[in-house]
């Protein structure tokens, strides 16, 4: 499993097409940050809401990063769709993490507003809560559940766009709530939990539908 996330990773790096979710996380999360951004936790409902829909682009990204012959090969040779889907979700969360990562930091750095510890980590378990949401429906709808890649944007664009006015009914609503509100909340925890099954029920989905 280890040297077929390391073969994907180095496709995906190798393709580029993560530059272009990438840059637009970077760009956007400058601007956000570029002044005051309001007190921590506050600040941080901005970032984790910019991280969602990049984190189901960048799973789109890593999904569809081989076109179908060299999937179809990948797949052979791995020994099977579950190994190949579950070091996709893999890589796929790595990128997601270290996104998170770097979206907590950004704003201790930037942020005139100092942060405690205790806040930093929760801002950091709420981004790496919206990361796995992103991370699941992206996966949710790319290959090999959806074979075409514009029905896989489409649906995941849809998803993405709806999931912002629904509020606290979804688990990204939880999140950005209590962000929002400057409290320390249990709803990021069920987020995160919520976001690993959903990671988890992309892969067993994608096996079924291979």
């Amino acid at each position: 499993m280890t040297s077929l996330v390391r073969y994907l990773a180095a496709d995906v790096l190798r393709g580029q097409r993560f530059l272009a979710p990438l840059l637009v996380f970077l760009g956007v999360l400058g601007m956000l940050f570029s002044s005051d951004a309001g007190q921590p936790l506050e600040a941080y409902s901005g970032s984790s809401a910019l991280l969602y829909p990049v984190c189901a682009w960048m799973a789109v990204v890593v999904a569809t990063s081989e076109d179908a012959v060299r999937r179809e090969i990948t797949v052979v040779s791995a020994g099977g769709w579950s190994r190949v889907l579950g070091a996709v979700a893999v890589v796929a969360v790595l990128f997601a993490v270290a996104m998170a990562v770097l979206a907590a930091v950004w704003p201790v750095v930037t942020n005139p507003h100092p942060y405690t510890f205790t806040e930093f980590l929760v801002g950091l378990g709420a981004h790496t809560a919206v990361a796995l949401l992103g991370v699941g429906v992206g996966l949710l709808f790319a290959r090999p559940v959806f074979d075409a890649i514009g029905r896989t944007v489409l649906a995941v664009f849809s998803v993405v766009v709806l999931t912002y006015p629904l509020g606290r009914v979804t688990p990204l609503g939880w999140v950005l709530d209590a962000l929002g509100h400057n409290q320390v909340s249990l709803s990021v925890l069920w987020a995160a939990v919520v976001g690993a099954v959903l990671v988890a029920g992309a892969v067993v989905l994608g096996v079924r539908r291979a």
